[in-house]
C-alpha cells in the first residue's frame, strides 16, 4: 500500500533536474541578453550553466530518494508456504490447485 505513494514521489522527483536546469537557463538568458553579451559568449555560458545545474538537480533528486528510502520502515519478509512435496510453493498467488 505504501509502494504507490513512494512511486508517485519518485516520478515527481524525476522532473527536478529538468525544471531546475530550464529555470536557471531562462534566468541566465534574460540577464545575459540585458547585459548585451555576444551570442557566442552567451551560448557557451548557457551550455555550462545548463550542464552544471542538471548535475546539481540530479544530485538533489538522488539525495531526496536516499533519505526517503532510509526513513521507510522495514517491510516484513514474505513467508513461503509449502504443502505436500512442495507443490504449492511453485504456484503463483491467485492460482487454483487442481487435483488429478
Amino acid at each position: 500500500m505504501n509502494k504507490g505513494k513512494t512511486r508517485k514521489k519518485i516520478m515527481k522527483r524525476r522532473l527536478i533536474p529538468a525544471f531546475l536546469m530550464l529555470s536557471v537557463g531562462l534566468i541566465s538568458s534574460i540577464v545575459m541578453r540585458i547585459n548585451h553579451y555576444k551570442t557566442n559568449e552567451m551560448l557557451a555560458v548557457l551550455l555550462g550553466l545548463l550542464i552544471a545545474f542538471y548535475i546539481v538537480g540530479s544530485l538533489f533528486e538522488f539525495m531526496l530518494n536516499l533519505f526517503d528510502r532510509q526513513n521507510q520502515p522495514a517491510e516484513p519478509e514474505e513467508e513461503v508456504k509449502t504443502g505436500l512435496g512442495g507443490e504449492e510453493a511453485d504456484m503463483e498467488e491467485g492460482q487454483v490447485k487442481t487435483e488429478g
